[in-house]
């Protein structure tokens, strides 16, 4: 476990401790932010955990149905800076005492109301679509195929049960296999222990009627550092979602990396354009530059497609090529890890064509 005080969490809480009371803008309407905390169930897996808040914070969303909710915008917060066990809750409304009025109703569903089985099935359905989504894109969408191909990189490269494996396992099967009762079970403990902590401004915890945490007061927050596998070539199943091979360079723990800009003109990095690879790679069709932050660690991956009609011995003998390339050796030279970060995913049969 890490132990951070309140005021370092992260960038997000920061903006949400500044920006939680109720305050006119400029449209004439009122915002009301919080982050809602959840210290870790030692009963349980950080992969259950992780399914079982998605699927809490998704029904505390469809909270939105009940009349004291629905006029006030209710949505959750993208994290700026992953911590795992919060999620961000947000609304607006012209009148702020609604505003109130909405927020409390969504924390009395989180904190005291008995969950209905059909609200946890249909958060359940949702949870598990946007994982199908991601795990297992249309093979149209070559962005979806790339994210894909990257989680299941991913799961080679981290050590087997670390934290960031167990959180890169996480698929819709796991998700749908996720039971009411064992949920209710885990919520109505959580509840009991006093494991739920709201955090945003004084003014809008003392309206709601909710404790106001002590920021100097040091918490615990889980940590996720997990070994890797030893850098170098690893064999992963990317073309079951059209992705063979993969090049893969850790950039960062979260908040800023830097890529040379020659690196990210040149491979089109985070943008619709081909990467430009230059001559001696026609048995790769295609290739895209990515920069992600999942789960707090930021990583540069280069997904690369076959020509149809290239043999598994040559396109794997020019991704091996490509990752010696002088502008990806630069971009490892200066990341945290140096080469030690760099890693090479191919297909099982570039080893059987060898």
């Amino acid at each position: 476990m890490l132990i951070r005080k309140l005021a370092c969490v992260g960038l997000v809480g920061m903006l949400l401790a500044l920006t939680s009371r109720p305050a006119s803008s400029r449209d004439g309407t009122h915002d009301g932010l919080l982050i809602v905390s959840l210290a870790m169930s030692p009963e349980i897996s950080l992969r259950e955990q992780y399914i079982n808040q998605s699927i809490l914070s998704s029904m505390v969303l469809g909270t939105r149905r009940l009349p004291d909710v629905a006029t006030c915008d209710l949505h959750l917060l993208i994290q700026l800076e992953f911590v795992f066990g919060e999620f961000g809750l947000a609304g607006r409304h012209e009148n702020p005492a609604m505003l109130v009025k909405c927020l409390r109703a969504a924390v009395n569903y989180l904190l005291r109301e008995d969950v209905a089985e059909s609200d946890f099935i249909a958060a359940r359905a949702f949870e598990a679509r946007m994982s199908r989504e991601w795990s297992e894109p249309n093979p149209k969408d070559l962005h979806r195929a790339d994210g894909a191909a990257e989680r299941l990189a991913l799961l080679a490269i981290y050590r087997k049960h670390s934290p960031l494996h167990q959180m890169h396992s996480i698929d819709a099967d796991a998700i749908a296999a996720t039971s009411f009762d064992d949920f209710t079970r885990w919520l109505e403990r959580n509840r009991r222990l006093g494991r739920f902590t709201l955090h945003g401004s004084k003014r809008l915890l003392e309206a709601l009627e909710l404790p106001v945490p002590d920021p100097m007061v040091l918490r615990l927050v889980t940590s996720l550092a997990s070994p890797r596998t030893p850098a170098g070539v690893l064999t992963f199943d990317g073309d079951r979602v059209g992705v063979p091979a993969l090049i893969a360079l850790f950039l960062a723990k979260q908040g800023s990396s830097i890529v040379d800009e020659r690196v990210k003109r040149r491979f089109a990095c985070n943008k619709q354009d081909p990467a430009a690879l230059g001559d001696g790679y026609g048995a790769i069709a295609r290739a895209s530059c990515q920069t992600s932050d999942k789960f707090g660690e930021i990583w540069l991956t280069l997904a690369f497609g076959k020509v149809e009609s290239a043999s598994y011995s040559e396109f794997c003998r020019q991704v091996l090529e490509l990752s010696r390339d002088e502008d990806i050796a630069t971009t490892a030279r200066f990341s945290p890890d140096g080469p030690k970060g760099l890693y090479v995913l191919l297909p099982p049969a570039c080893k059987a064509s060898d």
